[in-house]
């Protein structure tokens, strides 16, 4: 645990410290906020969070694979990669010490947002308890998105190729929530396959959690999912440090 924190806050700092950091959250807050405040008013809604944590799945989708695609190239790249190998720290310890500190990082953006639901809240009546198991939703999708854009950065040294396979990827298992997507692709794939795609999209159990029903399958499906991803990219790191 030890080392896990050391990285965590090596990797934390580095976000604080980083311009590129605080460009990233005042686009990544303005561009949630201003989306959720036109659909809300087009959409001719009461006030509510609704328009804000439906907009959230695709804003992380086209915004996480730009904080995760330096996590792995930009070390590859500078070379401090080698040196990270040959600390004596286990390979797992590394991983969870970035993984954990990206997503803190996200959480203090999403803390930024907590003024909305505050602002409903005084001028009107509003359910907390969907709120809270939004952002909870929310926090676990994101994990699940920076599971996925670390493994495809420890694959290349190039930032915008992981970015472009974070994207692709992160885009597919979006689409595979939805049961339009499911009834296209029936057309030409098993009822095995169409079942399975449907099964591993984050999205489609962001959806039951931000409803506010807390199921432990939809708990575990996202430990599970965020572990598959994770040791995938341990396999990755642990064959380049075989390899020297």
């Amino acid at each position: 645990m030890r080392e896990i924190s050391v990285i965590f806050r090596r990797e934390l700092k580095s976000y604080f410290l980083s311009p590129i950091a605080y460009v990233f959250g005042v686009l990544f807050l303005g561009v949630l906020l201003y989306l959720a405040t036109q659909r809300q008013i087009v959409d001719g809604q009461q006030a509510s969070m609704q328009a804000f944590f439906g907009l959230l799945p695709v804003v992380f989708l086209f915004f996480l694979p730009g904080l995760t695609m330096r996590l792995w190239a930009e070390e590859r790249r500078s070379g401090t990669i080698e040196l990270l190998m040959t600390f004596p720290v286990r390979i797992g310890h590394l991983i969870s010490g970035k993984f954990f500190a990206a997503l803190a990082f996200l959480a203090v953006l999403l803390l930024f947002t907590i003024g909305l639901p505050v602002t409903l809240a005084t001028y009107g009546s509003l359910d907390w308890a969907p709120v809270l198991g939004a952002y909870v939703a929310s926090l676990l999708l994101a994990g699940a998105y920076l599971a996925v854009g670390m493994f495809w950065s420890s694959l290349t040294r190039d930032q915008i190729v992981a970015l472009l396979l974070s994207l692709v990827s992160l885009l597919l298992l979006y689409a595979f929530g939805f049961p339009v997507v499911a009834e296209w692709i029936a057309g030409f794939l098993p009822t095995w396959a169409v079942d399975l795609l449907g099964g591993i999209s984050p999205y489609k159990y962001f959806e039951s959690i931000a409803r506010g029903v807390f199921d432990t399958r939809d708990i575990v499906y996202y430990l599970c999912f965020c572990g598959f991803f994770l040791h995938a990219n341990a396999l990755v790191l642990n064959n380049r440090r075989l390899k020297g």
